[in-house]
C-alpha cells in the first residue's frame, strides 16, 4: 500500500497544499500569498533603496552642518566682543589708577616746593632743612615707582569668565551627530563642547516619501495602520531634544512617540507592546492594546512641538510651543528597553512632518 502524501498547508491561510516554498524564510505559500509575500519582499527591496539612495546623497551634501559652522561663527564674534569689552574696562581701571597716584604724589610734592620757594625767598634754611627736603624727595620717588608697579591677573570668576569651544563626536550607539551645548572644565580651562547632533527620518513602513536630507517625511496614500516613519539614532543615556514642525496635517490624529529598537519587528502603532508616545495630546499610549479616546485634535498644520527623551530617569515629554502645553510619560524598560527610536505615525494623505535642526 502505497504512503499517503503529506502536504503542507499555506503558512498564511493553513488552507489546502503549499504550492511552493520561498528559500529564503523556508515557509510554504498557497498561490494567493506566495504573490503577496513577493510583493512584501519588493516593499522592503524599495525601502532600502531609498535607504542607500538617501545615504549617498547625504555623503555629498555640502551644507550638512552649515548650522554648526555658523555656531562656531556667532561664538567667535561674541567672544571678539566679550574680550574687547574686557580690555577696555581694564584700560579704564588702569587710566583711573594712575591718575589717582599722580594727583595724590603732585599734592606732596607741591606742599615741598611751596616750602622751598618760601624758605629761599626769605633766606631761612638750614642743613637740618636741606635734607629733610632731600629724604622728602626720596620717599615720594620710592612711593611713584612703587605704586605705578601695576599688576595684570586673569579673572577667575567662573561667572565672568570666557569659556573655550570645542568639536567632538557624540558617543552613542547609531549616532550621526547631535548639537548641543555644555560647560566642562579642563585643567582650569573652562570649555563650551559643541556635540553635533543630526537626527532625521530614515526607514518607513508603509507609504512614506522621504526628502529634504532625511528631514522631511510625507504620508503619499492611506496605508491600513498609518504608515510608520523611523529615526536613525539610538537613545540610551542622557536627555536629548527632537524638533518637529507639521508642514501639513490631514483629518486623522498624528502619533509622535518611541519604539524600543531591541525587536526588530514590524510595528502596529495601536497594538504594538513596544511602543511609547501621544496620539495627539491628550491621548497617551502606553505599551496597551490601542484603546484610545478620539476629542479634539489639537496639532495642526504650521505647529511646531519638541520630544524629549529623558532616558536617565526613564520617561518622555511632549510640548505643544503654540498653547504652551507639556506632558510627560513614564517608561517600563520591561515593555520597552533601551535602546530607544522615534517613531512618527502618519494617516492621511499628504500629512507631512520636518524635523528641525
Amino acid at each position: 500500500m502505497a504512503a499517503a502524501i503529506v502536504k503542507k498547508p499555506c503558512v498564511l491561510c493553513c488552507k489546502g497544499g503549499g504550492v511552493t516554498t520561498c528559500d529564503g524564510c523556508q515557509q510554504t505559500f498557497c498561490i494567493k500569498h506566495i504573490i503577496e509575500h513577493r510583493q512584501e519582499l519588493a516593499l522592503q527591496l524599495e525601502n532600502i533603496g531609498q535607504e542607500h539612495d538617501l545615504f549617498r546623497r547625504d555623503l555629498t551634501h555640502e551644507d550638512l552642518a552649515h548650522s554648526f559652522f555658523v555656531h562656531i561663527d556667532e561664538w567667535e564674534q561674541e567672544s571678539i566682543a566679550k574680550i574687547q569689552v574686557a580690555a577696555e574696562v581694564a584700560r579704564a581701571d588702569l587710566r583711573q589708577l594712575i591718575n589717582q597716584t599722580r594727583n595724590e604724589l603732585k599734592a606732596s610734592i607741591d606742599k615741598v616746593t611751596n616750602e622751598m620757594q618760601s624758605c629761599r625767598e626769605i633766606d631761612d634754611y638750614t642743613e637740618i632743612d636741606l635734607l629733610r627736603w632731600a629724604e622728602k624727595l626720596k620717599e615720594l620717588r620710592k612711593l611713584f615707582e612703587t605704586q605705578l608697579d601695576f599688576q595684570i591677573t586673569n579673572d577667575e570668576d567662573v561667572s565672568t569668565s570666557m569659556s573655550m569651544i570645542k568639536v567632538r563626536e557624540e558617543q552613542l550607539s547609531g549616532a550621526v551627530l547631535t548639537h548641543s551645548r555644555q560647560i566642562v572644565e579642563n585643567n582650569g580651562i573652562h570649555q563650551e563642547v559643541l556635540e553635533l547632533n543630526y537626527e532625521r527620518f530614515n526607514n518607513f513602513q508603509g507609504k512614506v516619501i522621504l526628502s529634504g536630507s532625511g528631514l522631511l517625511a510625507t504620508c503619499s496614500g492611506t496605508y491600513w495602520d498609518g504608515s510608520n516613519v523611523y529615526g536613525t539614532r539610538l537613545y540610551e543615556s542622557g536627555m536629548q531634544k527632537i524638533h518637529f514642525r507639521i508642514e501639513n496635517k490631514g483629518t486623522n490624529n498624528l502619533f509622535f512617540g518611541i519604539r524600543t529598537a531591541s525587536h526588530d519587528l514590524p510595528v502596529q502603532t495601536l497594538t504594538s507592546p513596544y511602543v511609547y508616545g501621544w496620539w495627539e495630546l491628550e491621548q497617551a499610549i502606553e505599551s496597551i492594546s490601542g484603546y484610545r479616546i478620539h476629542s479634539d485634535r489639537t496639532i495642526r498644520t504650521g505647529d511646531e512641538i519638541t520630544m524629549i527623551l529623558d532616558c536617565d530617569n526613564r520617561q518622555i515629554q511632549f510640548q505643544h510651543h503654540r498653547i504652551n502645553m507639556n506632558l510627560q510619560l513614564p517608561v517600563e524598560l520591561e515593555k520597552c528597553p533601551f535602546p530607544w527610536k522615534i517613531i512618527v505615525t502618519l494617516r492621511s494623505a499628504g500629512d507631512s512632518v520636518r524635523i528641525i535642526l
